[in-house]
């Protein structure tokens, strides 16, 4: 069977553009006032270059607020693991495998590290899963 077809749902077309982007050097306290427990799950970190820092865990960062001198860079998470647009699906899930993480940030390059999206490993599983779907009604004459 032609498996090229793993290749072609790239993560450009499967990650989500409208990521919710920081400042690392934000006091952790003042991004509790700004993201309340239960406003998102998680949000991404950037330097002042607007390159990829990490992703902080609002509940996280809900539990360390009392730190006055506490930066969101002191707590950010998946610091050196990022995903391509053009990687497939089989790299991503290979990526949050490797990372233990239930969602990363896209980047345009690795030497640029603008964020460009956020992919969930459940979101490229399944669609994963109905490409494969799609693939063997295709085989089976089923559409």
């Amino acid at each position: 069977a032609d498996v090229g077809w793993i290749r072609d749902p790239t993560l450009r077309k499967m990650m989500r553009p409208d990521v919710a982007i920081v400042d690392a050097d934000m006091p952790v306290e003042t991004f509790c006032a700004v993201y309340e427990l239960g406003s998102k799950t998680q949000v991404v970190a950037v330097d002042a270059d607007k390159r990829y820092v990490g992703i902080v865990f609002v509940a996280e960062a809900h539990g360390v607020k009392s730190n006055p001198a506490a930066r969101l860079r002191d707590i950010v998470h998946y610091h050196d693991v990022t995903l391509l647009p053009g990687m497939d699906v089989q790299q991503a899930v290979s990526a949050f495998d490797m990372a233990e993480a239930e969602s990363l940030a896209v980047v345009d390059t690795m030497e640029q590290a603008q964020v460009v999206g956020i992919l969930t490993e459940a979101h490229a599983l399944r669609r994963y899963a109905e490409e494969s779907e799609q693939r063997r009604r295709d085989i089976l004459g089923e559409n």
